[in-house]
């Protein structure tokens, strides 16, 4: 897909042991919104799969966002997952079209690229879910946030995946290396569900109750800055 640098998301699931992935953030006209997924679905998923076929990608997820989140116009986001950052950068698309016999014209689709990320994947428990929240933070302590997660929150959220007790099926955590900046976030951190519902009731902290010997409230006092609902249309990866 064209202006595709990178994706989250990963996959796309976030399952995927990848080592980097991008998210590639776009807004789509509602006019335009029925021949996007059509072609992306049809098309655009089938050149990621020959990249995939090649050894050169690992997964790649076309997601739509949950309601109008985030104060802008992005509705769409692409995911590609990669093992290397030369990989990331390999420029094989056009490759992958002309051997599929697809004409670029043809299989073009119509959007507005916002933003471009690149995450380094620092843990995950795999799984297949549906629909993810993205959890963005930018916590006081990275090293301290990014060391709890893989040894206290890893294990409480694998309990609860077995037990099924919150409806998470998957979950990760990654760490962004670009763009960055003194107000953009440096880390994000995934909770993958069947269903918009089971997602729902996670960001309903009623019946919550986190570790309790977890050291968050120092590493990151101020949470989250932004949860974001999305939900997976199309994925390919080596095993499909």
């Amino acid at each position: 897909m064209k202006n595709t640098i990178f994706i989250l998301f990963s996959i796309i699931c976030f399952s995927l042991n990848a080592q980097y992935y991008s998210i590639t953030y776009v807004s789509v006209a509602s006019e335009d919104i029925a021949e996007f997924e059509e072609k992306e679905m049809k098309y655009w998923s089938q050149v990621a799969k020959k990249n995939i076929d090649k050894g050169k990608m690992l997964g790649w997820a076309l997601m739509q966002k949950y309601g109008t989140a985030g104060n802008n116009d992005v509705n769409y986001a692409f995911v590609n997952s990669f093992s290397s950052l030369e990989d990331m950068n390999n420029g094989v698309w056009q490759e992958s079209i002309e051997e599929l016999g697809y004409d670029w014209a043809e299989i073009s689709t119509k959007y507005e690229v916002w933003e471009s990320h690149i995450y380094k994947v620092q843990d995950n428990i795999p799984g297949d879910a549906k629909v993810f929240i993205l959890n963005y933070g930018r916590p006081e302590n990275l090293s301290g946030f990014i060391n709890e997660n893989k040894t206290l929150w890893k294990p409480f959220h694998q309990e609860n995946i077995s037990s099924g007790a919150t409806g998470m099926t998957t979950w990760g955590i990654g760490t962004k290396i670009y763009p960055s900046g003194q107000n953009m976030a440096t880390v994000m951190t995934w909770d993958g569900f069947s269903n918009i519902t089971e997602a729902l009731k996670v960001l309903d902290f009623d019946d919550y109750v986190p570790p309790s010997d977890s050291k968050m409230r120092f590493y990151d006092p101020d949470g989250f800055r932004l949860r974001v609902i999305w939900t997976q249309l199309k994925s390919v990866s080596a095993e499909q």
